[in-house]
């Protein structure tokens, strides 16, 4: 499974539609991601930053994170968006053996 953080800042237009709607989007977020085979693990506001919304979003891979979003995105909802990708630990320890073969064969420029 794929982890992201998706950063959005609402539109003026979605922000006064939440207000006056009183609609739950934390609810509508986790059926978007579900219907896209992936699971909402956080939704969080933030006060005071370029972003006031941050959502951790686990799916299978690109194609389903791109899918649970993009009908966000399209529809306005969002401002400004961006997506970081996220790795645990346990993909570090996955990737240790990886990096020792590859260092083998990797050589700094004129080396």
């Amino acid at each position: 499974m794929a982890t992201y953080m998706l950063m959005a800042k609402y539109s003026p237009a979605a922000l006064k539609a939440i207000i006056e709607s009183g609609s739950d989007r934390e609810a509508a977020a986790r059926q978007a991601v579900e219907a896209a085979g992936g699971k909402l693990l956080g939704f969080y506001g933030m006060f005071g930053q370029e972003y006031g919304l941050a959502m951790i979003v686990e799916t299978p891979g690109h194609a389903e994170y791109l899918g649970a979003v993009a009908p966000a995105i399209a529809s306005g909802i969002f401002e400004s968006y961006k997506t970081i990708p996220l790795y645990s630990s346990a993909d570090v320890l996955k990737a240790i053996p990886i990096a020792k073969k590859v260092r083998t064969v990797c050589k700094p420029p004129g080396g």
